[in-house]
């Protein structure tokens, strides 16, 4: 009677841990998609208001003649649109790293759903491995050091850069008189200073954030795993 009292106190126990982690799988499941829509939103409210600014500048731009009204006009509506910029970046940053820890609490509840019945590894499509090569290999993605830029972040980063340059440009122009040409080296120069400082956040971020976040269950790596292919 102990015994059997006993499994099934250990079945029922078992019954309520799949039913937890069942709910949180899909409260994580829910986070990532709030995570993917505010950062959607976030990068469409910049997009939109760089686009409208572009046309009040061209607007401007007609009516004086790129005269000091435009000059003015740029200097202060640039710098504005680059603030929102940097906010969309930064806040595209943290919502980013926000959805990589949901995606490896995801792939630990699948690697404890493999535990419970090894037999279901070959049907779940998803990385039941929370380190970062495994995540990246489940969506068909290899860490690349551009991969950063074809993010929501490096978008806006890039995008940022280039109102900065734009700034750079007609501020040299406006305070020193000079050619066109000083004007576009000093803009190229805003661009990449910009790209550049703002990819070192993004990348110390990310490696901060995968520093704190303990990997239990990494992936073999890929070697290991050919050579366990050719040995069976």
């Amino acid at each position: 009677m102990p015994t059997s009292k006993t499994k099934t106190d250990e079945g029922e126990n078992r019954q309520q841990l799949l039913q937890i982690m069942t709910t949180e799988h899909f409260v994580l499941g829910t986070a990532r998609a709030a995570t993917i829509q505010e950062a959607n939103q976030r990068a469409n409210l910049f997009l939109t208001s760089v686009s409208s600014a572009t046309i009040a500048l061209a607007f401007v731009a007609q009516v004086t003649r790129m005269g000091l009204p435009f000059v003015l006009f740029s200097l202060i509506l640039l710098p504005c649109l680059y603030f929102l910029g940097l906010v969309t970046f930064v806040r595209a940053v943290q919502v980013a790293v926000e959805d990589m820890v949901h995606a490896r609490g995801m792939a630990r509840i699948r690697h404890f759903y493999t535990e419970l019945a090894p037999s279901m590894t070959r049907y779940l499509v998803h990385s039941t491995h929370d380190n970062q090569q495994a995540l990246l290999a489940d969506v068909g993605l290899q860490p690349r050091p551009w991969q950063a830029f074809t993010s929501t972040a490096g978008m806006v980063n890039v995008v940022n850069g280039a109102i900065a340059g734009v700034f750079a440009g007609v501020m040299t122009n406006a305070v020193l008189g000079s050619t066109v040409g000083l004007a576009v080296a000093a803009g190229i120069l805003a661009f990449v200073v910009s790209n550049w400082c703002l990819w070192q956040h993004h990348a110390r971020s990310w490696a901060g954030a995968e520093h704190k976040l303990k990997v239990l269950f990494p992936d073999a790596p890929r070697h290991d795993r050919m050579g366990g292919a050719h040995s069976g």
